[in-house]
């Protein structure tokens, strides 16, 4: 392997996968409705989940760029507990998170395009598509596409926040604290949390997505460059889950509109903030980019999941996903990788069959789940980056230790109060 990038190209990627896999319903949905609802009452949350997930979401990409080997790697070595607790939530979660971003997707195009057609049919469209990309490009074209689009729609977004925040009326939406904690503000906390910057088990994502860049590139990340891909990716979903929240202030919180319960009439309502902040030209624009970005977003997750659960089913036969995989093992790999993607794509269908009328509570329901397996995936991450495979060199030092050990309490605290409001009081 050669010791040094060309550019950064060889280095930045996994990060801005992090990055579009993050900013979907979490964002476009989640963080506007936040804005909507509650003002900026709410971006201290957003702030406290960002700092709380810190620790857990580097320490995956970090373990790998150290060993070369997927985090899950050291989940099976912590024991089946560990395994077990990572297949089930797979399990629950690749169904939920690939059905939220279709049926975002489609709302997006159907409403750009006046699309008047059953959701379900435009999302199993988007689903060939993006299969048909992923059995064409593989990893490659997922780095190469998300970059650009991730940049388009990053610079939309900033120019759109940047003209709506003149809009806002700081004497009502201003206020940084929620009047009340009654159980609704709670339970949407929750919802909003999970899912912020993105479901904990994406830094599985991470940690696989680096493996394959270093067996795509042919080089291995020092630990500073690995540190830098990562905080592109991560900085960059604070900055835009603080945009979508001023962009729901300022066009929605004030007025006291609601959003629609249909996937695409709330599409419709978030190209038209764009609209309102930067005027009608802006809407067919920003609409396209949304898609785009949308998109990437199911890229992502078409890839993410099903390469979690081939590289899941692999270690419970002994073997894992290297850099330096011979034949035999990429063969199954890729078998195992999609089969998974087409049943979780076909499991995704048959839910928006069932569930697309009741958009908004499918969404809360996938973003409190990950809310509450959130702590373990900290407690994992946290003993595999401070395990003995880890060279001493690669290991963060005291103030990253006990950053993470108080965002596992932090995790673990809030999680606890949800249970106690939502069930027991």
């Amino acid at each position: 392997m050669t010791q040094r990038p060309n550019s950064l190209a060889k280095v930045i990627g996994p990060g801005i996968l992090f990055a579009g896999s993050a900013v979907g319903v979490s964002h476009l949905v989640q963080s506007t409705r936040a804005g909507a609802m509650y003002g900026m009452a709410l971006v201290v949350f957003i702030i406290a989940a960002f700092v709380a997930k810190y620790p857990s979401f580097l320490f995956a990409p970090r373990y790998s760029a150290a060993t070369g080997r997927s985090v899950l790697a050291s989940y099976r070595q912590q024991g089946w507990f560990a395994m077990g607790f990572y297949g089930l939530s797979t399990i629950v979660s690749m169904f939920i998170g690939a059905a939220a971003n279709l049926l975002v997707t489609s709302g997006l195009l159907m409403a750009v395009f006046e699309i008047d057609t059953s959701p379900v049919g435009v999302a199993a469209i988007i689903s060939a598509i993006g299969m048909s990309l992923l059995v064409a490009g593989h990893y490659h074209w997922l780095d190469i596409v998300m970059r650009v689009l991730m940049v388009f729609l990053t610079l939309a977004t900033i120019a759109a926040t940047l003209m709506a925040l003149p809009m806002i009326d700081w004497a009502v939406s201003g206020v940084w604290w929620p009047s009340e904690f009654d159980l609704a503000t709670i339970l949407f906390l929750a919802a909003l949390v999970g899912w912020m910057p993105t479901p904990s088990d994406v830094s599985v994502w991470q940690s696989q997505w680096t493996v394959a860049k270093i067996r795509d590139t042919g080089y291995q990340p020092h630990l500073n460059e690995a540190n830098l891909d990562f905080h592109v990716g991560y900085l960059s979903t604070l900055l835009l889950a603080f945009c979508f929240v001023i962009l729901g202030t300022a066009v929605m919180h004030s007025s006291g509109n609601g959003f629609e319960a249909s996937p695409a009439a709330f599409a419709a309502q978030v190209i038209g903030l764009y609209e309102q902040a930067l005027g009608k030209w802006s809407g067919s624009v920003v609409g396209v980019a949304a898609i785009a970005v949308m998109f990437s977003t199911l890229l992502a997750i078409f890839d993410g999941y099903p390469r979690g659960f081939a590289n899941f089913l692999l270690l419970l036969q002994g073997r894992e996903e290297v850099v330096d995989e011979d034949a035999v093992l990429a063969k199954r790999r890729h078998r195992y990788y999609w089969g998974a993607m087409l049943v979780m794509v076909l499991g995704a269908l048959i839910i928006l069959a069932f569930f697309q009328g009741k958009f908004k509570s499918f969404v809360d329901f996938g973003a409190t789940a990950a809310f509450l397996g959130a702590p373990l995936f900290a407690i994992l991450n946290h003993r595999a980056m401070f395990s003995v495979e880890v060279g001493f060199e690669a290991k963060p030092g005291r103030v990253l230790y006990c950053w993470s050990l108080a965002g596992i309490v932090s995790l673990a605290g809030f999680a606890l109060l949800y249970i106690y409001f939502a069930f027991i009081r």
